[in-house]
Parts: structure tokens; sequence; C-alpha cells
């Protein structure tokens, strides 16, 4: 089972960068990345840096910030990356997006990339099987509010995601708790990595049980100290 560092509370510096490499326990890194007006993808969770929008500022704009490059750069190609794009790019901007992407091509070391935004996913699931990007596998992220989209029907064309990455209500809430087995149902091949908003839900160890019981592929973590101890 992959621990995956869930880093949406972490400041974007080189050194917690390295510190996230670094860390033993970690198998998989998730990195939130927005694409600026000039095409160039920034590793940041807000939308904002240095209180300028980022998809309406040049990079070079922004002040200092860390680049697609500059983060494959420290990684080295030493532990795989789930990407999650953030936002919601129109069409002129995902072909920037895809632009900017085949620097990934450098690196070493398995990648995937996630998105709530299906748009994107689908555009780059029809570009993978025209040959472009094909060494990235692709999924859709899915919480309470997602959720409502897909479980009754999983569209067609989303059907050839490699994973599934669903929030914790998917496994413990009312209503939608249950709503874990019915995508291993709608999707049997593909894995599923639970994770659950920190600055909301707390990480607990009957959390990452629940997790852990329920068979996922992974869990997205700031804890993964906790998450390996369990999963032993």
């Amino acid at each position: 089972m992959d621990i995956i560092a869930h880093t949406a509370s972490v400041h974007q510096s080189k050194e917690a960068l390295k510190e996230l490499r670094d860390n033993p326990d970690y198998t998989k890194l998730e990195l939130d990345f927005r694409l600026t007006k000039d095409n160039e993808l920034v590793w940041s969770h807000s939308n904002k840096i240095n209180g300028r929008l980022i998809s309406n500022t040049n990079y070079r704009n922004l002040g200092s910030v860390l680049i697609l490059e500059d983060v494959l750069e420290v990684l080295d190609h030493i532990k795989p990356i789930l990407i999650e794009i953030k936002g919601k790019p129109n069409e002129r901007q995902i072909y920037g997006l895809v632009k900017s992407l085949f620097s990934l091509v450098h690196y070493h070391n398995k990648i995937e990339l996630e998105s709530f935004n299906q748009y994107l996913i689908g555009i780059l699931l029809d570009l993978k099987k025209q040959g472009v990007l094909e060494f990235i596998d692709y999924g859709l992220i899915i919480n309470l509010f997602k959720t409502f989209s897909y479980r009754k029907h999983f569209p067609e064309q989303y059907k050839e995601v490699s994973f599934l990455a669903l929030s914790n209500e998917l496994y413990e809430w009312p209503i939608v708790g249950g709503d874990y087995q019915i995508y291993r149902e709608q999707l049997p091949s593909a894995k599923q990595y639970a994770w659950s908003w920190d600055a909301v839900y707390e990480e607990t160890e009957e959390r990452i049980l629940n997790y852990i019981f329920k068979g996922v592929d992974g869990i997205g973590t700031s804890n993964p100290t906790l998450v390996k101890k369990l999963i032993k």
C-alpha cells in the first residue's frame, strides 16, 4: 500500500521538498500545481502567491516560486510523484498545460496526474490514446460533492482512469459512505487512494484503520509514521 505525502499544508520551498523526498515513510509524493498566465506549472496549493492570482500572472512576476522543472530537479527521480492540477484551465490553457507536462518525460520514476476537473482528465486520456504523454497515469479526485455526479453511472469517457482519489466521506459518511464500493464495481481495474482534507478532518487511528480495512491501494497523509505503523 502506498503512503502518499499529502502536502496541502506544506510550505512550498526546496527545503520542505527535500524533507518530503528523504522521508523514508513516504512511498509517493502528491504535489499541487497551478498554471500561470504564461503556461508555467507552479507548485502551489493556493490560487494566489504574494497576493497575485496565479492564473492571471506570469510566473516571473510571482516572486520566489518553484516551477515544475525546479521540483523535478530537487526530487532527482528518487520517488514516484502524484501531480494534482488545481483550478479550471480552459481549452486554450489546457494546450499550454500539455506543453508544460512534456518536461516530465525526463523524470525517471512513476508519474501520476489527478484533478477534480473531469474535462481536463478526459482530454488527457484522449491524448494518451494518441500516444501523447502516454507515460503518465491519470486519475479523478472525487469528494462528497463530486460523488453525486458519478455514483449512479460513471461516464464512459473517464473509465480509462488508472486510479480514483476518494475523500474520507466516501468511506464513512451516511448516504455516500459506501460509494468507494460503487466505484470498485464500476471501475474494477482502477486503484483507490483515500485522503482527507486535514484542515477539516483529523487523521485519527480510527479513520486510517477504516481505510486499511476497506482495502485501499494508497493513503494520502501528513502523518506517514502513524499510517506505516497501522499498516503493519
